[in-house]
């Protein structure tokens, strides 16, 4: 797996917090003026919802 930021990756995109296979998979979503942060939601349920920065390095090109 290779690390990227938030804000590098394009909406819709799966990345995980954490450098193992057992995380678990998130999902970039908008940009949030407001907050001034993305906004991410678990893959198997899109109500848990959480705000990142955009300069937060998460872990991408993984298969699950």
């Amino acid at each position: 797996m290779k690390t990227e930021t938030i804000k590098d990756l394009k909406r819709g995109e799966f990345f995980r917090l954490t450098d193992s296979d057992t995380a678990p998979v998130w999902v970039r979503g908008e940009y949030s003026r407001e907050a001034k942060k993305y906004s991410t939601h678990l893959f198997y349920d899109v109500n848990h919802e959480r705000l990142l920065r955009g300069d937060r390095l998460v872990w991408v090109g993984f298969t699950f």
